[in-house]
Formats: C-alpha cells, sequence, structure tokens
C-alpha cells in the first residue's frame, strides 16, 4: 500500500491541494457550487463505490458522462485506486464509438440517463464483457450517485503509482483508426509552484471535458482555482459572453472557430469582459487579422501556440509577442524543453525557411501509442516525434505551420498546403470559419482543391465570389474549384471539422449523389 496522499503521483498532489482548499469554492455549475472539500469528499465517495464495483488498479474507466461536475469526480476517484480514465467525446459516430470501445477494452464505462445513453448501451451491446455504470437511476446500471451517497467521506489511500497510466487520450479519427495516447500518473513541471501560480484563475469551462480545456481545468483546480461548468454540448457564444460577465471569468480556452463566433456575437460590445486575463486560443489556424480584432477588443491577453495530444505543448506565441503583427502568423517558439527539427521526406534537416514536416522532442513525449507498437515505431524515432505536420522556422526560431502532410493537395504545378488558403479566407469581411482540402474524382484521380464556408451571421456571399477572393489575393493556381456555403461545419467529437464529411459532400457536388471517390 502506498501512503494516504502519495503526492509523488500527481493524483497523489492534486488530492493533497484540494485539502489545502479546502474552504474554497473548486466549482460552480448549474446546480450550484462544490468547495474543494466537498469535491474532496465526493471524490473518497465515489472511489470507494468503484472499488466496491471491482475497479482495480490498471482497470480502464470510460466516462460517457459529458460536463457534469462528477465527471471530475469520478476521475480523480478512478485514478485515487490506480485505474486509466478516458474521458469520451460527445455525440461520436456509432460505428466509431463500437471501434474505439473494442480498441480500449475499459473494465466498465459510465454514463448519464437521458443524456445520449441509448447510443452508448447500443455500442456496448457490441463489446461483451464492459459494465455498464451510470449516474443516476438506470434499469440497466448501477447508480453510483446514489451508492457515493452512502459511503464514507473519509480519506481514502491512494493507489496510483508513478509509472501507472492516468488517462487515455484518443485522437479525433479524421483520417484513419484512432490512436490512443496514454499518460503516467508521474508529475510533470505543470504542477511546478511558478506554474500553478500563474494559472490561480477562475476558468471557464464551455468545451467537453475530453478536450484541452479539461486538462488546463485539472491544473487550475491543482492550483485552488475556480472552473465554472458549461453543461451544453456545444459551444454557445451567448452563454459563454454571460458567464464571462457575471462569474467574472479569468482564464478561457477556445478552438480558433469558437473565437471567431465570438467575436461575431452582437451581444460582445455590451458585455463586460474587464475580468479577463488570459484567453488561449489553440487547436487549429487563426487569421493574424482575427487575432488583432480580438486584441482590439480583450486587449493584451491572447496567447495562441501549437501542440499534439502526443507530447503536449510545442510552442507558444506569448502575450508579448502577440503585440509584434509580423508574428501573429507564426505559433511562436518552442516552449522550454522542447526541440523543434524541420525534414524533407528522407528525415534530412532542412535549411531556416524550408517548409518541411514537423518533428519534436521533449520531455511530455507519450511513450507510445496505447497497444500500437507499430504505430509508435512509424512515429517515434531516436526520441523524435513526427507530428505529420508540415511548417518552417524563421530565423529567431519562429515556427509557421502550413498543413498537413496528409492534407497537402498536389495541385496543377504547384503544391498547395491549405493552411495558407484559410488564413486568406478567414481574411473575408462575411466568412467566420473556412476549412480546405482535396477531393479526387474520375479515373484519372485528379485532386480538386475545395473549400467549406460557413459565413458570420447575417451576411451573404456566393460561390463564386468565394472563389474570385482567393484567386485575387494569391492566384488562380490557389482558387478552390468546388465551394460549399454550409450553415454549420460537420465536426468530429474533439471539435475539429469532419474532413471525411467534407470530402463526401465534395465529392456528391462533383460527381452526383452516390458517387463515391
Amino acid at each position: 500500500m502506498t501512503t494516504t496522499s502519495n503526492e509523488d503521483t500527481s493524483i497523489g498532489y492534486i488530492l493533497a491541494a484540494f485539502a489545502r482548499h479546502s474552504s474554497q469554492v473548486a466549482i460552480s455549475h448549474a446546480g450550484g457550487e462544490w468547495t474543494y472539500g466537498e469535491l474532496l469528499e465526493r471524490v473518497n465517495r465515489m472511489a470507494r463505490v468503484l472499488a466496491a464495483q471491482g475497479l482495480r488498479r490498471g482497470d480502464v474507466l470510460a466516462l460517457a458522462t459529458g460536463a457534469d461536475p462528477d465527471t471530475f469526480a469520478l476521475k480523480f476517484a478512478a485514478n485515487a485506486l490506480g485505474c486509466t480514465t478516458w474521458v469520451l467525446y460527445d455525440e461520436l459516430g456509432p460505428s466509431l464509438l463500437v471501434e474505439m470501445l473494442r480498441y480500449v477494452e475499459p473494465s466498465a464505462v459510465v454514463l448519464t440517463p437521458g443524456r445520449d445513453d441509448d447510443r452508448v448501451l447500443a455500442a456496448l451491446e457490441q463489446v461483451p464483457g464492459t459494465r455498464v455504470l451510470a449516474l443516476g437511476k438506470h434499469p440497466d446500471a448501477v447508480d453510483l450517485a446514489a451508492a457515493a451517497n452512502a459511503e464514507s467521506a473519509e480519506p481514502i489511500t491512494v493507489e496510483a503509482r508513478e509509472e501507472d497510466l492516468s488517462s487515455i487520450t484518443l485522437t479525433g479519427g479524421t483520417t484513419g483508426v484512432p490512436k490512443g495516447i496514454p499518460r503516467t500518473f508521474a508529475r510533470t513541471s505543470t504542477y511546478a509552484p511558478a506554474t500553478l501560480e500563474r494559472f490561480r484563475m477562475t476558468q471557464l469551462m464551455c468545451t467537453p471535458i475530453g478536450h484541452l480545456g479539461g486538462t488546463l481545468a485539472e491544473v487550475v483546480l491543482a492550483a485552488g482555482g475556480r472552473v465554472v461548468l458549461h453543461q451544453e454540448n456545444t459551444f454557445d457564444p451567448t452563454h459563454v459572453l454571460d458567464s464571462i460577465e457575471h462569474e467574472r471569468i479569468q482564464f478561457l480556452w477556445m478552438q480558433p472557430s469558437m473565437l471567431h463566433r465570438l467575436l461575431d456575437h452582437p451581444a460582445l460590445e455590451s458585455t463586460d469582459t474587464t475580468s479577463l486575463r488570459l484567453l488561449m486560443v489553440t487547436g487549429g489556424p487563426s487569421a493574424p487579422e482575427r487575432i488583432s480584432q480580438a486584441l482590439n477588443r480583450f486587449g493584451p491577453i491572447i496567447m495562441t501556440g501549437y501542440g499534439t495530444n502526443e507530447i503536449g505543448q510545442i510552442t507558444l506565441l506569448s502575450l508579448a509577442d502577440h503585440q509584434r503583427p509580423e508574428l501573429l502568423t507564426t505559433v511562436g517558439q518552442p516552449v522550454p524543453g522542447v526541440q523543434v527539427n524541420i525534414r524533407d521526406v528522407d528525415h534530412k534537416s532542412l535549411p531556416t525557411g524550408e517548409t518541411g514536416e514537423i518533428w519534436v522532442r521533449g520531455p511530455g513525449l507519450m511513450s507510445g501509442y496505447y497497444k500500437r507498437p507499430d504505430l509508435t515505431a512509424a512515429a517515434v524515432q531516436d526520441g523524435w516525434f513526427c507530428t505529420g505536420d508540415l511548417g518552417f522556422l524563421d530565423n529567431d526560431g519562429y515556427l509557421s505551420v502550413v498543413g498537413r502532410t496528409k492534407d497537402t493537395i498536389v495541385g496543377v504545378g504547384e503544391t498547395i498546403y491549405p493552411a495558407q488558403i484559410e488564413k486568406v479566407l478567414h481574411r473575408h469581411q462575411s466568412v467566420q470559419q473556412a476549412v480546405v482540402f482535396g477531393a479526387t474524382t474520375g479515373p484519372d484521380r485528379d485532386e480538386k482543391i475545395c473549400t467549406a464556408v460557413v459565413l458570420k451571421p447575417g451576411q451573404d456571399l456566393s460561390e463564386d465570389a468565394v472563389a474570385a477572393w482567393v484567386r485575387a489575393e494569391m492566384g488562380p493556381a490557389y482558387a478552390p474549384e468546388v465551394v460549399l456555403i454550409l450553415p454549420a461545419m460537420p465536426l468530429i467529437g474533439s471539435d475539429k471539422p469532419d474532413r471525411v464529411a467534407l470530402r463526401r459532400l465534395a465529392t456528391e457536388r462533383i460527381t452526383g449523389p452516390g458517387v463515391t471517390s
């Protein structure tokens, strides 16, 4: 048995921090507030319930519980037992959900009654041997919430060890079989006093807990800050702006498309946002003009950057860097301890300024993809990880990302990087979100440049006008041949654009319904 706190592990440190901040408010949610003391008691009770249900060190617990505050309590409780947690993305397609469950093989799945539980149960029928648990009354599952109320709130013994897996994050599955990225309980620099001091803020969680926002929320909680939970399944800019003003939000993480929607919302100008101290925007490309717009509206509190689940944060464009307009086309410089190398197809280093594949190494690199040594061997070589992204470094070490290797479009005499066209489209006054991709059709498998566009509220723009804008800004070789004006962008579970669905729509536009490329 380990000691009760076991602060050498991340979960031991987090629970000890909860005890130190017991009287402070930890989580605000639709049902009220939990102090750190109440959260810790909930964790202790939940850990005893999970143990009574047979969960043991090394088991995997899947959480299909959304942005319920008990998602945090369950995650910490399972981790205290030495279990690995996997937070499922919302609205996963049936076949993808089954595929993920078969791959991860969780010992149990926790669902919320009435919250898409039929879909989860239908998937579990195809994965026999997985126990079903619930947060509330459910005819086919044990009610963990009721059982927890009958358990003792006394401190539990932390069974986790540093080398055990604390969590598995699955890639979104846009380009193939999902891959699991495991994390251990080893404490990282994230829990250094200086880092925690910076994150002692009030954070608005307006994205699923399985996203980066949930990881950052754990840092906020370890620091003694407060997390305000939105329990909707989708990003709602109206609710976000209302919470910023009334909850005095200080910290917010968003993807670029979410920032764009916030900037375009009519209530933004009349909303008091003076409480904000940090807006972190990562997870995709954003036009420099949009970042400048955010800086003008919110002040010098914007931080952007680049990272992957496999290694964590790779680069950051600091608050000070955002005051230099010429740097807004970059994703910043490598964070301390991380190295970036640009390589050609033969894995040879390229000179400064030349575009190639982005390779990185650093202390946060995963040990390997979960149960996939073949994929690990292909992606990790001599301690370096191949991101699959394309970019270049300037003379001062600032990185620019131009797209993904798999998304590169081979045009007529040109290699097209989608991110470059997306940045131009995002400069258009009517465009809220744009995704550029290639679609191949016909016997010659010619690849056409395609774009999907979502317009700002109240705007009208023709498909021809979209193509003409790119042609005028970049030249005819970059003009999209297929333009889709959509009411909303199709998304995968990680809230990133669903390029598979977009290619299908573009192919149908080219060849007609029912014909695939």
